[in-house]
């Protein structure tokens, strides 16, 4: 990932909005396969999920926490 430290406010403020979009459309597009009756899904597509939720939380978070690092240091 990018040094969160160099990136601007504005710029982490429109990472989070887009990351945070992109959690919340994955998580609807998961929640719309696995919901499906009668579909076998291979374990490796479920895995991917929760993979990409994971890896999307983490960076969500990570911006969180330099958001609120830089406004504590204000």
């Amino acid at each position: 990932m990018v040094d969160l430290s160099k990136l601007s406010k504005e710029d982490l403020t429109r990472r989070l909005r887009t990351l945070s979009e992109e959690l919340e459309e994955l998580t609807e597009e998961r929640n719309f396969v696995l919901k499906q009756t009668g579909i076998h899904l291979p374990g490796h597509v479920v895995k991917k999920f929760e993979a990409d939720t994971i890896a999307l939380t983490q960076s969500i978070t990570e911006l969180k926490a330099e958001l609120e690092r830089r406004n504590l240091e204000l």
